[in-house]
Formats: C-alpha cells, sequence, structure tokens
C-alpha cells in the first residue's frame, strides 16, 4: 500500500488555502513535525530551554494539519494566521521560533506546500521510530488516555488498525489511535519531505539513538541548528508524554481533564510537581510486552515499507541507521 512519488527538485508552491501575506507576528521557522509517539514531545522540550529557542506557547498548534491530504477532518483552509503567530507573540530576537505537531509528517504535498508557502526558510526535524514498537506505544498511550476500550486486547487493537490499512483510509476524525498501521508506512509520507527540502533544511533523528543519549542527540541538533552547544548539559533532560497505567480510573479522568491544552499541559513548573505526585498515588508502570506472535505480524507487514525507507535515507547520506533499517 505505499505511494511512491517521484523524486523532484525543490517543491514549488501551490494554491493551499493560506496565502503569506505580512504579518504583525512573528512566524516559526523551526518545526517538530513528527512523527508521534517518537519523542517529539521531550525533544520539543528539551529545546525549549535553548536560549536561541523560543517555544510556541502551545506545544502542539496543528495549524497547518487543515491542509493535511490524510486526515479525515481536515477543512482545506487553516484558520487566520494571525491565530497562529499568536502562539509566537514572546518571541523576541530568539534565532528560532519552534512549534511541533507530530501529524504534519502525514500531511503530504499539499500541507508541505501550504507549510512552505507560509513560513521564512523553516528547519524541518523529523523523528522516526521502529514502526512495529510505535504501534504497541500507541495501543499503551491510547489505553492510558482512556481512548480505548479498557478490556480490549492487543489482538483485537491489531485487527481494527489492519482494517484501516487495508482500505487505505485517512486517519480518522475519532479513533485516531486505529491509524497506528497505516501512519507506520514510512515509505508512503518520506518521499514528500525529502522532495520539498535540502539536509541543510531537514533533519532526521531517529528515536532509538536519541533515548540512549539524550544530550548527545540534543547537541548533535544544536550543532545542526548552527547554535551553542555547551549549554545543552544544564538542560533537565527528563522523559515526556510517556505511557502509563493507572489504578483508579475516576481518579485518572480527572487528571487527564486536568492535564488539557489550557489547563496544566503547557505549565510545566506547575504541572512538574503535581505530576510525580500523582503517579505516587495513582499511577502503575506498565509491564505487559507485545506478544512475539504479534510483533513477526507486525514485522512482515512493516518489512516492505522499511527497505524503502532504508535505501532512502542510504541515498540521502545518513549511514548510521537504527537496527530496524539495517536488518531489511
Amino acid at each position: 500500500m505505499m505511494k511512491g512519488k517521484d523524486a523532484s527538485a525543490e517543491r514549488s508552491p501551490t494554491r493551499t488555502g493560506v496565502r503569506a501575506r505580512a504579518t504583525a507576528g512573528r512566524l516559526p521557522n523551526l518545526l517538530l513535525a513528527g512523527i508521534g509517539k517518537a519523542g517529539t514531545t521531550s525533544l520539543f522540550w528539551h529545546l525549549s530551554q535553548h536560549p536561541d529557542i523560543c517555544a510556541s506557547r502551545v506545544k502542539e498548534p496543528r495549524y497547518f494539519l487543515a491542509l493535511s491530504e490524510n486526515d479525515e477532518d481536515a477543512e482545506g483552509v487553516p484558520a487566520p494566521l494571525e491565530t497562529y503567530t499568536a502562539l509566537f507573540d514572546r518571541c523576541e530576537s530568539q534565532r528560532y521560533a519552534m512549534e511541533a505537531t507530530p501529524h504534519y509528517f502525514h500531511g503530504g504535498g499539499r500541507l508541505i506546500d501550504g507549510l512552505k508557502r507560509t513560513l521564512p526558510d523553516p528547519r524541518i526535524v523529523l523523528t522516526l521510530r521502529d514502526p512495529v514498537d510505535r504501534v504497541w506505544s500507541v495501543f499503551t498511550f491510547a489505553k492510558g488516555r482512556m481512548r480505548l476500550p479498557a478490556e480490549m486486547t492487543f489482538e483485537e487493537y491489531l485487527g481494527e488498525c489492519e482494517q484501516l490499512y487495508r482500505t487505505d483510509a485517512p486517519r480518522p476524525r475519532t479513533a485516531r489511535a486505529y491509524w497506528s498501521i497505516r501512519g507506520g508506512v514510512y515509505a508512503d509520507f518520506l518521499p514528500v519531505w525529502f522532495d520539498s527540502f535540502s539536509d541543510e533544511r531537514l533533519r532526521i533523528l531517529f528515536f532509538e539513538p536519541f533515548v540512549r543519549d539524550v544530550a548527545g542527540s540534543v547537541r548533535d541538533l544544536c550543532a545542526w541548528l548552527d547554535i551553542d552547544t555547551s549549554c545543552v548539559d544544564s538542560f533537565t533532560l527528563s522523559a515526556e508524554n510517556r505511557s502509563r497505567g493507572y489504578r483508579s480510573r475516576l481518579l485518572h479522568r480527572v487528571a487527564l481533564a486536568a492535564n488539557r491544552e489550557g489547563a496544566l499541559r503547557n505549565r510545566r513548573r506547575l504541572k512538574g510537581p503535581l505530576r510525580r505526585v500523582y503517579q505516587a498515588v495513582n499511577g502503575r508502570m506498565l509491564r505487559d510486552r507485545m506478544p512475539p506472535a504479534a510483533r513477526a505480524r507486525l514485522e512482515e507487514l512493516f518489512a516492505p515499507s522499511n527497505a524503502v525507507v532504508s535505501a532512502l535515507l542510504s541515498e540521502r547520506g545518513y549511514t548510521d541507521l537504527p537496527e530496524w533499517l539495517r536488518t531489511v
């Protein structure tokens, strides 16, 4: 079900409903464009500590998702540009203004064209993760966020995901967790990014070495951005957005409501201590593992896409590929 795209030079902008026009506010020039459940949230908060990077008021603005070719609820016309620039109203002389919307990765050519028409020469970071592990992560995360039935097994979940994959359905308006297989066929989504941005503008970050050496990965990214790397040693580099279980369903519902956008989600100084207390009271470690038969099934499913991605990355000059791209 991979949809190959012909390689070309830098894509020329097309009509997308976004008009490049003068605006009183600042626009971002650094985008963490996905994918979801591959460290984008942690990377956003790590980089937001750099004095040369100003983070958006909301971590995930989703502004360009209105242009997505692969989202069921994409209207085709973004909100007024002023609603986007307002998220960067505290950005002044910093070299980069940054936002992070993981599902930009799946948006296709129309989203990328709209992005290029609107933003001033942006830098793009794409984080890739073993798609097999990512499916399991989406499942446990959605369970923890009460977006899946509590009694649903992983095998039942895979059945729902495979149905969307077989029909090539766009990411649904609701029950989005079932799109994890379709969204993991990276060969359908990565080529258009490579067609649209040069190596100077686009960087691939692999999840597996990132979590093994967070500080080193952040320093490497800062070097690519041509900003100071020495200050990374002073950063707080804790993992964010981890999948966790819970003891009391009622108390967990209250916590999820408090963590919604506009409440605690972007108030890290207040959220951090409260989260630690909550995890001590109601948190539960997830000790389940993906069934071996399910893993083998997913590895076979993703193998053709991974082979294409491995070749694309090798052609682009990436040599130290993670294991899931070396074994295809």
